[in-house]
């Protein structure tokens, strides 16, 4: 087949496709949109219903307010709260409910009430589109707040004698009282919340059905554009797969093979399978890749050889020929280190400075090569002693120099000197000689900041008190006891 009719066919397909996916987000959208009316509803309903709620309430409050008060200014508010439930004045703009109580404290806020006439809440309740049930319980609750507004306007009526030429008497007062606070009065105010809530609740169930019924078409209809993207996205890998077979996989595999060796994987190979000219290419290209990957495994055994040497040397220079532990150099790196970090966070650090006794006496009586053993034995002894944060290292001779970290006193130290004085105290078997000798140990200690707050300092006060401690142990044999 032509690669042109191949287009026009997939082509043709992914307009369907396309269309497919525009028809399920258009039913999406509606979706959306029809939800959107249901919460809409919800919202106008509970309105509805609180405005009456409120318009009685406020009645109330104004009805209980005159009778008690005898104030005109609360039966000309009754009145005009009851047109405006009746829809023959406007109400305010903010009639909101805290604005009956602002305009007991200011009446100059009567002023900004609308003009003109709007339609009655029993119109805008008959408007909202309610099913009968929900209506006929909203008309319930409406009929029970008129019955108790007649009430109310007796219990004014009552109060009210202005034009009148008799005055209120007290017997007439109480029975005004008794109308707007008696117990018939709050059940009649009671009985109207009554199929309000059943209003709710009949509301409630039906809003909660048609959003069910909508959620579900959402639903499906993110299912079906799921769907749909799904088979677009399948189209396009086997469009894709079919190019790449035709044209574009040989040169791809070829970029890829080139990408590889400039990154430095030299061992990379086409590995082309193919009978056209793409397959002789691949097939020099990787006769080619052979050799230059052999070529690079010899210089890549040469740079090892020389690395490992320089390894070597730079351990050398690092550390004691003989023991193994750090030189003077790193000794000072690492002292440098530590004193850094406890100045840092305002840790202690001790240096000790170890000088053995008895040493010189071994090597001279039995060699150079028994004097190695010894100092091998004591730098092993004085390794095992430290924890893995401590340094020791060995200075020349027969001195060493131990780093504390976080050893903050001398009693602390102390307590490490005596371990390491007891594991050095131990005697060391010279098997060319059979016979065992014994070395003891001078340690000077220095605490960080206490004795010095630098590292020459600190060196120069573990010295002094390692000889110090020497004295002390040249003078113990002259002891009593």
């Amino acid at each position: 087949m032509l690669i042109r009719t191949k287009l026009a066919l997939h082509l043709s397909l992914q307009v369907v496709l396309v269309g497919a996916m525009m028809a399920a987000l258009l039913h999406l959208a509606m979706s959306y949109k029809h939800l959107g009316e249901v919460q809409a509803r919800r919202l106008e309903a509970r309105e509805l219903a609180g405005e009456m709620q409120k318009s009685s309430d406020d009645l109330t409050l104004m009805a209980r307010l005159f009778v008690v008060t005898r104030e005109p200014r609360y039966a000309e508010y009754f009145r005009e709260i009851s047109r405006m439930r009746d829809g023959l004045v406007a109400r305010p703009p903010h009639d909101d409910g805290f604005y009956w109580d602002m305009v007991l404290a200011e009446p100059g806020l009567r002023q900004a009430r609308g003009q003109g006439r709007e339609s009655s809440l029993s119109e805008r309740i008959r408007q909202a589109g309610f099913a009968a049930d929900e209506l006929a319980l909203l008309d319930a609750a409406k009929r029970r707040s008129d019955a108790l507004l007649a009430v109310e306007e007796q219990a004014i009526g009552m109060v009210d004698t202005r034009g009148s030429a008799q005055s209120l008497s007290d017997e007439e007062w109480r029975q005004a009282l008794e109308l707007v606070h008696g117990a018939a009065y709050r059940q009649a105010k009671a009985e109207i919340m009554r199929p309000l809530r059943e209003f709710h609740q009949l509301l409630e169930q039906r809003l909660s059905a048609q959003r069910e019924a909508t959620e579900q078409q959402i639903s499906w209809a993110i299912w079906l554009a799921a769907g749909v993207a799904m088979v677009l996205f399948l189209h396009a890998l086997l469009l894709f797969y079919n190019f790449d077979r035709s044209v574009r996989h040989p040169l791809e595999v070829l970029r890829r093979w080139a990408q590889a060796v400039r990154v430095g994987r030299h061992g990379s190979r086409t590995k082309l399978q193919d009978s056209s000219e793409f397959g002789e290419l691949s097939a020099v290209i990787d006769e080619m890749a052979e050799s230059v990957e052999r070529s690079l495994a010899e210089l890549k055994d040469e740079v090892a050889k020389r690395t490992r040497a320089e390894e070597v040397v730079r351990h050398l220079a690092n550390h004691d020929a003989l023991t193994g532990l750090p030189s003077l150099r790193l000794l000072h790196d690492r002292l440098d280190r530590a004193l850094a970090h406890a100045q840092r966070h305002q840790q202690g650090l001790a240096l000790m400075f170890v000088d053995l006794n008895g040493f010189k006496p071994v090597n001279d009586r039995y060699g150079h090569e028994s004097g190695d053993v010894v100092l091998k034995a004591m730098a092993q002894r004085l390794a095992a002693g430290l924890r893995d944060a401590d340094t020791v290292g060995r200075v020349g001779g027969d001195e060493f120099l131990i780093i504390l970290p976080e050893v903050a006193s001398h009693e602390a130290a102390a307590l490490v000197r005596e371990k390491l004085v007891a594991a050095l105290a131990a005697p060391v078997f010279l098997a060319q000689h059979h016979v065992a000798v014994h070395v003891s140990a001078a340690m000077g200690i220095a605490i960080f900041p206490d004795d010095a707050r630098d590292m020459q300092d600190l060196l120069r006060a573990a010295d002094q008190d390692m000889y110090k401690v020497k004295a002390e142990m040249q003078k113990a044999p002259a002891s009593p006891g």
